[in-house]
């Protein structure tokens, strides 16, 4: 059977170019979209070297709600690529809804995916379609990671999950929206509810199987703080991330103490527009064996309210190899299932399924005993 079509937004980017490629690799017919029609017109003609179905070039601005529309009309799922997803998120996620399409994205912002419950949940529900917001390497390895671990000991105390990246070059939507996320302005889920994230220093180190071993990490806004305590029971998420990933060599340690001053300049929308005029000085992303060299793990700890304790990890290469892989297999899954209105990737789609789909790819996990048991989503939504 012919996998029904899926719309990519920002298929000339660097990471829509992956994106395409791998629908190349599966088969799946492919709508190409973005803002600048030669650029597509180029993509297309790459995709169809390579032997990809290419059944539709349309060129929208992100500003043009009528030609966004149009441009996903007869897609079963639009995959949006283009950052920062605070800008983007919404005019993209608004068309697919009004084109009957389902939603997945790249996104790393950690705000853009609590609107996608907060603000679109209800109107994702009415039309019958479904969004699942960072389907990247952000966040689906970290929010499998967390239920599959955190349910072996519900109800939770506390769960924290970790990541340590090394030899990482972003990509310049990734600096971009770096940017954002840098600013403040995130959450933390605390005793049950979400709070504004504390600004103060974080001074903690977390031990990763070797041959990372222990490091200095930092407060991470990550996503897993707004899906988590959507299918795990717990009454607190913590999220961390080595300095090693983000910091210039030999500054690792010194990020945590810098980084509130830090997201204060931030803050100033002059300081942010300057420097990311400097970031599209720079390559679009890192060549291909720099990008396949990069090696991950995230590590899951969680502590129940009974004393119990559980962990587990995930590793793997390539993120933005990895984030095509995810985003496409994420995209076929609703188009070709039932879900509706927001979800995270682990109410979306089974975890330990999922995660085995990743297999081939290089991702391997350590799972504690009862993990793969059915899941039981909480009792109630957390407030």
């Amino acid at each position: 059977m012919t996998p029904p079509p899926i719309a990519v937004y920002g298929a000339t980017g660097y990471t829509g170019t992956l994106i395409a490629a791998e629908l190349a690799r599966r088969g799946v017919p492919t709508i190409l979209a973005g803002r600048d029609a030669l650029k597509l017109d180029a993509a297309a003609a790459t995709a169809r070297a390579a032997g990809g179905e290419i059944v539709g070039v349309r060129a929208a601005s992100i500003d043009d709600p009528q030609a966004l529309i149009a441009a996903f009309d007869g897609a079963a799922t639009v995959i949006n690529a283009a950052g920062p997803f605070i800008f983007t998120g919404a005019p993209v996620l608004r068309a697919a809804i009004a084109a009957g399409a389902h939603y997945v994205d790249t996104t790393g912002e950690q705000p853009w995916i609590r609107d996608t419950f907060d603000v679109f949940g209800a109107d994702l529900e009415a039309a019958g379609v479904a969004a699942v917001a960072g389907m990247g390497f952000d966040y689906v390895p970290g929010d499998l990671l967390c239920n599959l671990v955190g349910r072996t000991a519900e109800p939770l105390r506390q769960l924290i999950v970790a990541y340590d990246v090394h030899g990482f070059d972003p990509t310049r939507g990734t600096m971009r929206s770096s940017l954002e996320m840098m600013k403040g302005g995130d959450v933390v889920y605390e005793d049950g509810r979400w709070v504004p994230a504390p600004t103060g220093v974080t001074r903690a180190s977390v031990v990763f199987p070797e041959p990372a071993g222990r490091q200095t990490v930092s407060r991470y806004p990550s996503g897993e703080q707004i899906t988590v305590p959507r299918h795990v029971r717990t009454r607190r998420v913590v999220s961390l991330l080595s300095t090693r990933a983000v910091a210039p060599p030999g500054m690792e340690r010194a990020l945590p103490i810098l980084t509130p001053a830090i997201s204060a300049a931030l803050r100033v929308d002059p300081l942010r527009e300057r420097l990311s005029e400097k970031i599209g000085e720079l390559p679009e992303g890192p060549p291909e064996d720099r990008r396949r060299a990069v090696a991950w793990t995230i590590v899951c700890f969680a502590r129940g309210e009974d004393g119990r304790e559980a962990r587990g990890l995930v590793r793997g290469p390539d993120i933005y190899g990895l984030t095509a892989v995810t985003t496409v297999h994420g995209a076929l899954l609703l188009a070709q299932g039932d879900a509706r209105g927001a979800h995270a990737p682990a109410t979306a789609f089974e975890p330990l399924t999922f995660l085995e789909h990743l297999a081939p790819f290089g991702v391997s996990w350590e799972l504690p005993s009862g993990a793969g048991a059915p899941a039981q989503p909480p009792a109630s939504a957390p407030a």
